[in-house]
């Protein structure tokens, strides 16, 4: 058995680390908020050069909408 040293650490309080980890949640959602305005960006680009029928941009939304499910998944 080997001899341990013990050493005490100082921890912020509690309302600082609260407010720490709320400022970080903020900032991942600003971060996937904008993520997501970009992608559905490049979709309505694609679909404007492409010229897609009222279908077939429904069914890109749809395809989108699965791929972000599977993503959603993945992160479980």
């Amino acid at each position: 058995m080997k001899n341990a040293e013990v050493k005490t650490m100082t921890v912020a309080a509690d309302g600082a680390l609260i407010e720490l980890l709320n400022k970080a949640r903020l900032e991942e959602r600003k971060d996937q908020h904008l993520s997501f305005s970009l992608r559905l960006a490049a979709l309505a680009i694609h679909a404007q050069q492409k010229s897609l029928s009222a279908a077939e941009l429904v069914e890109l939304m749809r395809q989108e909408s699965e791929r972000f499910e599977r993503s959603a998944q993945g992160l479980s």
